[in-house]
């Protein structure tokens, strides 16, 4: 099998995480958006504002398109039974694969394009971003054409011969387009996290814990808390200690949010997503602590399309996670 065939069987079943934006206003971030000259003087005369734009674009670009490209692939390779020869028309079931929109391809053309030469120049980031966009341009036109012939069911009338050529090609970008992504969105990660910890450090000190702050501190440790929890074992006592401490922060955020004035309209959303979380955190590490095995039903579930609906499994937990960085982003 060749690699890029082993990138896509062996690396794009894992659901992609959504990334988190990290605001660039220094005060009062969950809330306020400066004036447009106002915010263009900031972002101009101030490093980290200048950083926290570079990394809001490529996060744009990440979460507008990763998931959709790696649905697509995963619904592709789960119903070929050899993926080295490919479909050969005798397969029980066909599944048409997830688009790649246009608007998304063009949201992250503009924001790398934009953000690649942006300040500060970050060199890995920077050249895995680029990769990135290379490697979706060469895929969407690929699976659009699946897309069509697979949606309009063109293989029951040229015996899967379009199905067959269509395959290596397919496969290989997929394959490139995996590489990629686990690239940049490493990278991208890692410079976010960077930011993020800073800023929840600065909003501390500067002006105590009120929304801004518990929007950043939650979704760090849910991060934290969805990559301890995701591993098939992981040590119970230790992931127990940090689903209390999540718990205790959330609590703290209700407490101490509850009178605060002017504040987002989506933050008891986000609050209510943050539960979910936790729930969802519990029902994961019961499973493994009490050694719960998948239900029949749940196995089907789990190969199937909905393996986000089986209680206290990784699919469902970075679901969870995902929905809350969502929200988090809505209070910008």
């Amino acid at each position: 099998m060749n690699k890029g065939i082993k990138a896509v069987t062996l690396g794009m079943l894992v659901t992609a995480l959504v990334l988190p934006l990290v605001a660039c206003d220094k005060k009062n971030t969950t809330q306020r958006k400066p004036e447009p000259q106002a915010a263009a003087r900031v972002v101009e005369e101030d490093p980290d504002a200048q950083l926290s734009t570079k990394l809001g674009a490529y996060v744009d670009c990440f979460n507008a398109a990763d998931g959709s490209v790696r649905e697509s692939a995963d619904r592709y390779v789960s119903w070929i039974d050899d993926l080295d020869a490919g479909p050969t028309g005798k397969e029980l079931k066909v599944k048409r694969l997830t688009q790649v929109s246009p608007a998304d391809l063009d949201t992250c053309t503009k924001a790398v394009t934009q953000a690649s030469t942006a300040k500060p120049a970050l060199p890995a980031l920077d050249a895995a971003a680029t990769q990135y966009l290379a490697d979706l341009t060469t895929l969407s036109p690929l699976v659009a054409q699946a897309y069509v012939y697979y949606d309009h069911e063109d293989y029951k009338d040229d015996r899967f011969a379009k199905a067959k050529k269509m395959h290596q090609p397919l496969m290989m970008a997929f394959g490139r387009f995996i590489l990629s992504s686990d690239t940049f969105g490493a990278e991208l990660s890692k410079e976010n996290d960077a930011l993020s910890a800073a800023q929840i450090v600065e909003i501390e000190k500067n002006e105590g814990r009120h929304s801004a702050f518990y929007h950043l501190a939650l979704i760090r440790q849910a991060k934290m808390l969805t990559g301890q929890l995701s591993l098939e074992s992981f040590d119970v006592v230790e992931v127990s200690k940090a689903i209390d401490a999540y718990s205790a922060l959330l609590d703290e955020s209700v407490k101490a949010t509850a009178g605060e004035p002017d504040l987002s309209i989506n933050w008891s959303s986000f609050q209510s997503q943050a539960e979910t979380f936790l729930k969802e955190c519990k029902d994961r590490m019961r499973r493994v602590r009490d050694r719960v095995p998948y239900s029949e039903i749940d196995q089907m579930r789990l190969n199937g399309s909905w393996p986000s609906g089986v209680e206290g499994s990784p699919m469902r937990l970075v679901k969870s996670y995902n929905d809350l960085v969502d929200q988090g982003n809505r209070l910008r």
